[in-house]
């Protein structure tokens, strides 16, 4: 069974990414998605985590992350499957690697990159990949208890298993097709229009962005 941690704060932004993550996985497996403000008490009915994105700062901390810590502990030491993507990528380094390992990026990415990816389960039959970004905070200084196995032109990580463990972290967002990484940007420069600068899109064809699901098929399949 999958558990999905939404860490939207904001109520429309938190039913879109319910929308895209269930089209990504339904009808595959059971998915139960929670809240920041739901109380965890069934972590052990369980078997995948997968935390999502959030304006909150994994840098900053919240009064989140107590809870949020706390569940990544249960999954991690009872070797159960996790997955974080973005803030979620961001939050579980530092669980597992202390303040040291996430820092504000050098600079902000948002738009599409090409992501190159290493020779790991999580990216299986996935070639040429591309993705939506969004993000001021970065992944940093990791040490050898973390492969690096995805990163891009501009020295970013962008992915990461911990100690061979079925435990991902991931800067990108994968359950964004193309469009959708559209739609997003559009909102998010109608409010901070400033962040035009930071834009970028090297993507060829619409069409190599619906290989991504293919990496919550492989998550699934630990």
């Amino acid at each position: 069974m999958l558990l999905v941690l939404n860490t939207i704060l904001t109520e429309e932004a938190r039913q879109r990414f319910d929308e895209l993550i269930r089209d990504r996985i339904y009808p595959k497996v059971k998915i139960t998605i929670r809240y920041l403000t739901d109380y965890f008490d069934d972590a052990e009915d369980f078997t995948h985590l997968i935390i999502g994105g959030s304006s909150l700062s994994a840098v900053e901390g919240s009064e989140w992350d107590e809870k949020i810590f706390s569940l990544l502990h249960h999954f991690i030491s009872n070797n159960k499957a996790v997955l974080g993507l973005c803030y979620g990528h961001q939050v579980l380094a530092r669980f597992l690697g202390g303040s040291s390992v996430v820092r504000k990026a050098v600079r902000a990415q948002y738009g599409f990159r090409k992501i190159r990816i290493c020779d790991n389960r999580i990216f299986q039959g996935l070639s040429d990949l591309y993705a939506m970004e969004a993000h001021i905070d970065e992944v940093c200084n990791l040490s050898e208890d973390f492969e690096i196995i995805a990163s891009d032109d501009e020295g970013c990580i962008q992915g990461f298993q911990y100690q061979g463990k079925p435990v991902w972290g991931l800067q990108f967002h994968p359950e964004l097709s193309y469009f959708d990484g559209l739609a997003s940007w559009e909102r998010r420069i109608r409010e901070k229009p400033h962040l035009k600068e930071f834009f970028f899109d090297p993507v060829p064809n619409h069409r190599v962005m619906e290989q991504n699901r293919r990496i919550f098929e492989n998550f699934l399949g630990f």
